[in-house]
Formats: structure tokens, sequence, C-alpha cells
């Protein structure tokens, strides 16, 4: 790190937010629209540090223009990780100082709501959305190592015009942005390059519109939507019970090239227990990987099966109710007091559902079996005419 310049903090704090409502979405000429495989978003660099004042952007040209790069997740480190080559400047070799740089797009809401957004600097950036007058976040100056920042902000389903300023004075740099929305099962993390669009200036139509997760036990329901495909090869279900190492689960064939909605829903029958973390990535003709946001649920135990006869004592006539998760086959066996079968029924057993059951056996006390996949249950049962 450097310590600040000779620059009056509040000056360049003033500068910083009154240009901003001029210019902070004020774009090169209107670009066409994207195609809709690509996402992400647009990074302008520039040679020097912009000192927070966003003036710069618009009085200096950019060095690398409209880049296209998957998401903010430039962890903090002293080489190249940016990789702008000549556009730094290196007072040692392979440590890049002395640049700028603007990243533009567009961010899909999937869920309204209150996001949390963190975003993670050295040295200074600022977020922004839409035509807002102030940022959402700011991390001003360079006189601190790597610092986080933590803002909410109130989203509406859609698409928002996101940007990102960023500058590196010296010594290491990293840039990360990061968000969560604890009432959409949204858990902390990177976001994605499914929900950015390099799209400045110009309308895109989003793809992945609704991903939705909502678990039964350990039986776990996915659902995703997408307004429009493009070169959509499959959509491939991801699980992790750490939310970092993902492992393929299952997965869909996508629409191809399409300009309709389609509607897609995947099962998990048997989660683990505990907390379990889901994502989408979506994979196109081209070898392109595409997240979705990931997203969290709990998983329970499944309840063990139980059942209840009743009357007991009886007259040779009862009925059996079992209660269990899933509704599978049964065998019910009645065995007389040495072990020996009396009787057998199979039956399809829904849970709560109530069977008629009509041995015809001698009085006596007898033990009642019955068998499922999920294992075996067994009750005395006195048959006394």
């Amino acid at each position: 790190m450097k310590a600040f310049s000779t620059r009056s903090l509040l000056f360049k704090l003033t500068v910083f937010i009154s240009s901003c409502s001029f210019f902070a979405f004020r774009t090169h000429p209107a670009q066409a629209q994207e195609t809709n495989d690509a996402v992400g978003l647009r990074a302008d660099y520039y040679k020097g540090y912009f000192y927070d004042d966003l003036v710069f952007f618009q009085t200096h040209t950019p060095a690398i223009t409209d880049r296209i790069i998957d998401n903010l997740q430039f962890e903090e480190a002293e080489n190249d990780n940016f990789t702008i080559g000549p556009v730094a400047t290196y007072y040692a070799p392979n440590r890049p100082d002395e640049f700028s740089a603007r990243f533009r797009g567009k961010l899909y809401i999937t869920t309204p709501g209150t996001y949390t957004f963190y975003l993670g600097s050295d040295d200074g950036a600022s977020l922004w959305f839409d035509n807002d007058s102030k940022p959402v976040a700011s991390n001003l100056g360079d006189k601190t190592s790597y610092r986080e920042v933590t803002a909410t902000k109130v989203l509406s389903a859609g698409l928002h015009d996101v940007v990102v300023y960023y500058g590196e004075h010296g010594g290491s740099q990293g840039l990360v942005l990061e968000y969560a929305n604890k009432d959409n099962n949204l858990v902390r993390q990177v976001v994605p390059n499914g929900v950015f669009y390099p799209v400045v200036g110009a309308f895109t139509t989003p793809v992945l519109t609704d991903f939705a997760v909502a678990a039964r036990y350990q039986s776990v329901t996915l659902d995703w939507h997408t307004q429009t495909e493009r070169n959509s090869r499959r959509f491939v279900v991801e699980r992790s019970v750490d939310g970092k190492n993902f492992q393929e689960l299952l997965y869909q064939a996508g629409a191809g090239t399409s300009a309709d909605p389609h509607v897609y829903q995947a099962k998990d029958p048997e989660a683990p227990v505990g907390l379990v973390y889901y994502r989408l990535r979506q994979e196109l003709a081209n070898d392109k990987r595409v997240y979705s946001p990931i997203k969290a649920v709990t998983i329970e135990q499944v309840p063990p099966a139980s059942f209840t006869v009743y009357p007991n004592p009886n007259a040779g006539k009862f009925y059996l109710q079992l209660q269990q998760y899933v509704a599978q086959s049964a065998t019910l066996e009645l065995l007389d007091m040495s072990g020996r079968q009396q009787f057998q029924q199979e039956l399809l057993a829904n849970n709560g559902e109530a069977y008629h059951v009509t041995p015809q056996v001698a009085t006596g006390m007898y033990i009642l079996r019955v068998k499922t996949s999920t294992g075996t249950l067994t009750q005395k049962v006195v048959v006394a005419k």
C-alpha cells in the first residue's frame, strides 16, 4: 500500500459523490445487444490510479477496453491477477501497481428483496446500481490493506445496471464482490457469472430467471426457469455439503437455441442430512460454463415408519394404519408364537391409510410383522373370539 496523495480526502470524497449522478452509467455509444450466451461483466483498464475521483474515467482513455470477465473474484495478491500486463507500472518484477478499472454490465435478480453486498478491495473501490446518486458500497483511499465493506440494498426482480470502479495504487491488489439474501436461501457467495450480462447501453434478455430449491426431509426438488437460451447443451445440478466443493449430481438437456421460456425440474431423492448446497452449471455448445447462484437448504432425517393396529384385542378382524414418509409396497405377516406364518398379505402402504385385515386365524396371541424396503416393524396382536 501507499499513503494518501497530497490531495485532501475531503475534496476527493466531494468529487467522488457529486460527479457520480452525472456519469455513473454514462457509456460509450450504445452497443449492439449481446448474444444470449454472453455472460459476465465488461472490463476497461486504465493506466494510473484514480484517487477516488470518478472524473478520472471520463478524462482518461482505457488501455484495455471491453474485456469480458466472468465476475469479480480477484483474490488479494501481489502478482498480475488482473492480467493487465503493461497497463500497470512495475516497481518490481510481476508486481503491478498504478492502474484503475471500470466493470460494467447488468445484474439479474430472480427474487425481489433486501440483498447484502460484500465489497472487498485493495485499494479503492465502489459499487453502483442503476441511476443511484451515491454508491451502495465504497472503500475509499489507499492507506490500508485489503478491507471489506458490507451494505444492503432493496432490489426488484429483473435486470439492474451495475458498475464497479476500482484502483490499485501500490503493494498488493484485489477485488471481490459477494452477495447474500437469507430470505431466498441465497447464502453468501461470489456473485456468479450466470446473473451478470456484459451489456451497456442496450437491452438484453436474461437466460436464468428463477432457481428454487425445496426440501421435504431427504427429498429435494429443484425448479428453474429460463427466458431464452442460446447454444444451451445441458444443465448440470451440482451438490455440496460445505458450499465450496461441488459434485455433479444429475443433468438435463438444455433447449439448444430458443427464444421461448422453458421450465425445468429435477429431484435429489437422497440428500444427506444437514445444510446442503445446490447450484446449476449450464454447459454451452462452445464448452463455456455458466453458473447459477448457490442455494442452501436444511435437510432433516426421514422420520422412522410406525404402525397402529386397532382394535387390539380383536375378534379376528382389525385395521392396520401405517405411518411412513414414502408410499411403498409392504408385506404383512401374522406369525404364531412359535414363529410359524399363519397369514400373509401384500399391500401398497400409503402414509396414514387404514387397511382392513381379515386373517381368519384361531384365537390366540400373534406377532404382526410389516416389512418394507426401509425396515421391519413388529407388534403383538391378540385374537379373542
